[in-house]
């Protein structure tokens, strides 16, 4: 059986403790605050940079995604050990990172004739990105292959969900991802909107005009989710994620988990600048994933 590396675009916010414990490879996107000079998230820009421009001086930043090259300096040393590859991407409607990655494949699989380069359209981002990839990791640790590897994720995106409240909709709006969510108000920039990502495209959850009800809201709509397509919530792995209102994180992971206690949380995490330059500051959400046993790979 051939060795393989599991590898992601930055959108997945993985976090360098989780990437380097898991053995995921990532290749970030890259965020400008002046519209001009760009650097790599995480690598060439903190977050705490990042959201103290949008939190203290209102900016709107710019995202960019990885170039083909990007992918071909991560994948070829890789490719040259002997080992296969599978690359989890951004869901399409949110970035085209894909496209950067497919081409690198094409170009690679001409110079590693034998290699198998897998690029997955992950229908996810941010938190249930890094879900998905947390039970790749698993899998391969487990032992099995990089096609029961990619036999999971082409099943486990259809099922996982972002279920989020962001502070107000004008990044949306200039980032021109506002689509269905602008039906919701006459007023759309006064209202928190309930947002849930599934199948890869961005859904009304509904809208609220405060936080508190928003995140009893988010609740609700999580809980019914199982009840209505009676799915076992023991089967699925969670985390709540945020841009920067941790004060809120406590309480509202603490309801989730009364709610859907057999349902296994693990620790918060940081949502970062690919999703932000979107959300905006004061973003909020609980992510889930299904594990990889119940798919009985």
């Amino acid at each position: 059986m051939t060795d393989y590396e599991i590898f992601s675009d930055g959108a997945c916010d993985i976090g360098k403790k989780r990437e380097q414990e898991l053995g995921i490879s990532l290749i970030p996107f890259y965020v400008s605050l002046d519209h001009e000079k760009y650097y790599k998230e995480i690598e060439e820009i903190s977050l705490d940079e990042y959201y103290k421009y949008m939190t203290e001086q209102k900016g709107y930043p710019k995202t960019s995604l990885p170039s083909v090259q990007d992918f071909i300096d991560a994948f070829r040393p890789v490719l040259q050990e002997g080992k296969d590859i599978i690359c989890l991407t951004i869901t399409p409607s949110l970035s085209s990172s894909i496209q950067s990655a497919t081409t690198a494949k094409q170009m690679l699989e001409e110079e590693f004739p034998n290699a198998k380069i897998y690029v997955v359209n992950s229908w996810n981002i941010t938190g249930s990105q890094t879900l998905l990839l947390m039970e790749m990791a698993r899998m391969k640790k487990d032992g099995k292959t990089i096609d029961e590897v990619l036999a999971y994720v082409e099943m486990a995106k259809s099922d996982a969900r972002i279920h989020f409240m962001v502070g107000d909709l004008s990044y949306l709006e200039i980032g021109g991802r506002i689509g269905k969510i602008a039906a919701l108000s006459g007023s759309i920039l006064k209202i928190k909107p309930l947002i849930i990502l599934k199948g890869g495209e961005i859904n009304v959850g509904g809208a609220v005009r405060s936080r508190k009800k928003g995140l009893a809201k988010l609740v609700e709509i999580t809980l019914e989710h199982f009840k209505t397509t009676g799915e076992n919530p023991k089967d699925y792995i969670s985390l709540v994620g945020t841009t920067n209102v941790w004060e809120d994180v406590p309480e509202f992971e603490d309801d989730l988990k009364k709610a859907l206690p057999d349902m296994e949380f693990i620790p918060s995490f940081q949502i970062g600048a690919t999703v932000a330059s979107h959300t905006g500051p004061g973003t909020i959400g609980v992510c889930f994933a299904k594990k990889y046993e119940a798919y009985h790979i």
